[in-house]
């Protein structure tokens, strides 16, 4: 019963968890990229819909599990940056970093993170045509709806 309790609040909050990679593929990734669409006002930027930011938050928490036993986890915020080639690999090492509760609960939802980035890769979903849009992404994970 208990493990029904917490996939449905992993679920729920997984939802919640990368929202601000949503946000981070509908506005631009850096202040050059913004600067540079405004000054070609007639060149337009691709950007990813909801749906294909749905599908990626989707691969990504069908790949998440969080050791229920820690008791701090809703304390942490984690972000983990990631480059991706035109067929969705990650290119490189991932950027992680880790803020608030015990480094145990830090160091376990860094690896679970890191672990589900890298099990949900390569990111097929994503269409070629849109590649500036998201060969960059930042994913941020709220564990907060976890905690409850």
């Amino acid at each position: 019963m208990s493990k029904n309790l917490f996939r449905f609040a992993k679920i729920l909050g997984m939802h919640a968890v990368l929202t601000g990679f949503i946000l981070g593929l509908a506005f631009p990734f850096d202040a050059n990229a913004e600067t540079a669409d405004r000054r070609n006002s007639d060149v337009i930027s691709p950007r990813v819909s909801m749906a294909e930011a749905e599908a990626i938050r989707n691969a990504i928490t069908d790949q998440f599990f969080v050791d229920s036993r820690l008791k701090d986890i809703g304390s942490v915020r984690l972000t983990i940056h990631v480059k991706l080639a035109r067929d969705g690999q990650i290119v490189g090492n991932p950027d992680v970093q880790v803020t608030g509760g015990s480094e145990r609960a830090q160091k376990s939802l860094a690896a679970s993170g890191l672990r589900a980035v890298r099990r949900a890769a390569p990111f097929t979903m994503l269409p070629k045509d849109k590649y500036d849009a998201w060969k960059e992404v930042v994913f941020n994970f709220d564990t907060s709806a976890l905690a409850q």
